[in-house]
């Protein structure tokens, strides 16, 4: 990596936390202490500890810490019951473990108004400007109108809350205090990471924003009619704005936290069908429009797994595996206790399955979200019993305890999901420097050409505009993407997200490349994809080929370079142009990989999932298996002609790493504790043999003296048979 940080420091460089110069796995575990008595607060810290768990994130609420006294306001972090952030930071200190704190200034956490104060909503207090949508419907939390992000009435109150956060933080930044990080805003502003493209800001401040952004267009409405070039360009621009609204916005309120402080931020998984009803078709380009996925930015970024149970649903696997492949990042919230969201997550099969498919897919951390049950925070806190009625049909959904079936009880003692937690990390603290290091095997690379998602973006129910002066718009990006992510899964393909601006070029690492193709393309990419495939390059255009540039004027540099790689009226094999409506995408992906010869296609899978992580070394591998099935699997594949096998439970998971024909470590969930059933280790890598001759989680890893091994779930007398040193 570049831009390595010196001794004695604390950043985040390549998506990556890294302190005293050296890469750390961040091996997180979410504390919401404002919901807890401060008298429990140090034994669920030793407990966290104990469960392996070495970072505390905390979302700090800004209505919880703002109180009104004598007329006014004031924020209080110290002396004040379940209010003392300061004291709750010298317990994480004194406990040996690090602390992200998320000021948010939106937090969402199931409180009342994301944690806001209501004071800021427009409902609230008239005159203050609403985040609206395209309809001139105010965006609503909890029945109250969220602030625009652009007022600059809101944006005066955001600096001041974040700047006294800043304050409280600094005596505690790495490395005097636990302090390594800070998140900013939570999925965005308000989680417009994955809302509709027209969900957010069309408030005063919000269009003088985007005036100035784009000067001369007009703002996009709601309508489904006839598409004119100048709501062509304007769907075009909007789609760039949103990117750049959401980026400017965290970076601003980022520097209110103070220069010495790290800080990311945080995005989604893509909208599920159910949750987007307005335009369920363009969920997918709205997120890829506001998300820019394979982009640098400007602060680094973490992920949000709230996807669904990818070991029962195949529409929660896509969007679990492109929310970690959008961008390198820790995994910042995993379900492992809020049982009405998933009731999976109670059995710590599926919340170490999902943490696990974000390693693999690059993931530089997990959270293990929340890592204790709380109980016991003010009405202040409390999410209104009215509004639950209505909303969720249950008043009492978010009563205590807040994570109910977290590792760690209220009382601070063990729960049930504590000891496979606790096999877990003792993986990842022994492998966690390596698993920085290492990147996903690259194999295809799927290129975004961001206007395209700008346009899919406003899909609808009814279609949307359909045609520009006779001509059909490219199809909306999440048409291909969705089914190529699909195709590479269910063959085990691997695969990289990239964004095609006009600066992009094909790197070593960009492989065989898939782009959506429509009758538009800037002249700048067209020029770099004519090289490519001139040069050899294999590339798959799906749709048709493009006759214009990003100005609507001819352009054809793509669509001749194309043209003379035709010989004898047959294509190139390496370059493809296929329509997604005469042949399925996983199909013309397939067909074209056996032309193309790039991509090692593996054999059929057996009903497993596959991925591969490695760093310089060329002899040393993580090999990722997951069984998503109901019934037990053995996991074959092999590595540099080696084989690589493990006994797989239902919904289990494994990871072995093999380095110069040696297991260097491995990680079996050999429990499935939905069905209280589990198979006993069997891991192969190479010659090695390790195996425990009953069912268990089992974690090993190779020290200079043999292997170090933790268990869980197995009888007092389980045995081990490890692999002999050579």
């Amino acid at each position: 990596m570049t831009g390595e940080p010196g001794a004695a420091r604390a950043a985040m460089v390549g998506g990556a936390l890294w302190l005293d110069g050296g890469p750390r796995f961040l091996i997180a575990g979410e504390y919401p202490y404002y919901r807890d008595a401060p008298e429990r607060w140090a034994a669920k810290l030793r407990a966290i500890r104990a469960a392996g768990i070495e970072a505390v994130t905390c979302y700090v609420p800004w209505r919880h810490h703002e109180v009104a006294d004598g007329g006014g306001r004031h924020f209080r972090f110290a002396g004040d019951g379940n209010r003392d952030l300061v004291g709750f930071l010298e317990l994480v200190a004194a406990t040996g473990l690090l602390a992200v704190p998320k000021p948010g200034p939106f937090v969402h956490a199931e409180l009342p108004f994301g944690g806001l104060p209501d004071r800021l909503s427009p409902t609230a207090t008239p005159g203050r400007q609403a985040a609206l949508s395209a309809d001139g419907e105010p965006l609503l939390s909890q029945r109250l109108a969220l602030p625009s992000a652009s007022d600059p009435v809101f944006l005066a109150d955001a600096r001041s809350w974040l700047r006294a956060v800043g304050r409280v933080l600094q005596p505690f930044l790495h490395p005097a205090g636990p302090v390594v990080a800070v998140q900013i805003g939570n999925e965005g502003h308000y989680g417009e990471t994955a809302l509709a493209i027209d969900a957010l800001d069309y408030s005063p401040a919000g269009l003088r924003r985007f005036g100035a952004f784009a000067p001369g267009v007009e703002a996009p409405g709601p309508d489904d009619g006839p598409l004119s070039t100048d709501r062509l360009r304007s769907m075009l621009r909007w789609g760039e704005w949103s990117a750049e609204a959401l980026a400017e916005g965290m970076r601003t309120l980022a520097v209110e936290l103070g220069p010495a402080v790290p800080v990311f931020t945080t995005s989604s998984p893509p909208a599920r069908a159910d949750r987007a009803p307005a335009r369920p078709t363009g969920r997918y380009d709205a997120w890829l429009a506001r998300n820019r996925p394979g982009r640098p930015t400007a602060l680094p970024r973490a992920y949000t797994s709230w996807a669904g149970n990818v070991l029962s649903d195949d529409e929660a696997l896509v969007n679990y595996v492109l929310a970690a492949k959008q961008g390198r990042g820790p995994n910042i919230e995993e379900n492992w206790g809020l049982g009405r969201v998933d009731p999976g997550c109670a059995f710590p099969v599926v919340p170490i399955h999902h943490a696990l498919l974000g390693v693999a897919c690059g993931a530089t951390g997990i959270d293990v979200y929340p890592a204790c049950a709380t109980a016991g925070w003010g009405e202040h806190l409390a999410v209104d019993r009215g509004y639950l009625a209505q909303a969720a049909g249950d008043p009492a959904q978010l009563d205590p305890p807040y994570g109910e079936a977290a590792p760690i009880r209220v009382d601070g003692t063990p729960g049930p999901a504590f000891a496979a937690l606790r096999v877990l990390t003792h993986f990842l603290a022994g492998q966690g420097a390596a698993l920085v290091r290492s990147l996903p095997e690259p194999g295809i690379t799927w290129g975004l050409h961001p206007p395209y998602a700008a346009v899919g973006a406003w899909a609808s129910e009814k279609g949307g505009p359909a045609t520009w002066a006779g001509r059909p718009l490219p199809a909306p990006a999440g048409e291909t993407l969705v089914p190529f992510v699909a195709h590479c899964l269910a063959h085990n393909l691997p695969f990289r997200l990239a964004e095609l601006t006009g600066e992009w070029a094909p790197g070593p690492g960009d492989g065989p490349l898939v782009v959506s193709s429509g009758f538009f393309m800037g002249r700048a990419l067209q020029g770099r994809l004519a090289r490519f495939a001139d040069d050899g390059g294999s590339l798959l255009l799906l749709g048709e080929l493009p006759r214009l540039d990003e100005m609507l004027t001819p352009c054809t540099e793509l669509a001749d370079a194309v043209g003379r790689l035709t010989a004898s009226g047959e294509r190139s094999p390496k370059v493809r142009v296929v329509a997604p409506h005469d042949r399925p995408v996983g199909a013309a992906v397939a067909k074209w990989l056996t032309r193309a010869g790039e991509v090692t296609v593996r054999p059929g899978t057996g009903g497993w999932l596959e991925f591969r992580s490695s760093a310089a070394d060329p002899e040393d591998c993580f090999v990722f298996l997951f069984n998503r099935s109901d019934e037990v699997r053995r996991a074959r594949t092999e590595f540099r002609g080696r084989p690589v096998t493990a006994d797989l439970v239902s919904g289990g998971c494994a990871v072995v790493r093999i380095s110069h024909g040696r297991l260097r470590a491995c990680y079996v969930k050999g429990l499935d504790e939905r069905t209280d059933s589990g198979v006993p280790v069997r891991v192969r890598a190479g010659d090695d043999v390790l195996t425990s001759d009953q069912p268990c989680d089992l974690s090993a890893v190779r020290r200079p003296s043999g292997f170090d091994v933790r268990t869980a779930g197995g009888p007092p007398d389980l045995r081990v048979t490890l692999p002999k040193a050579q």
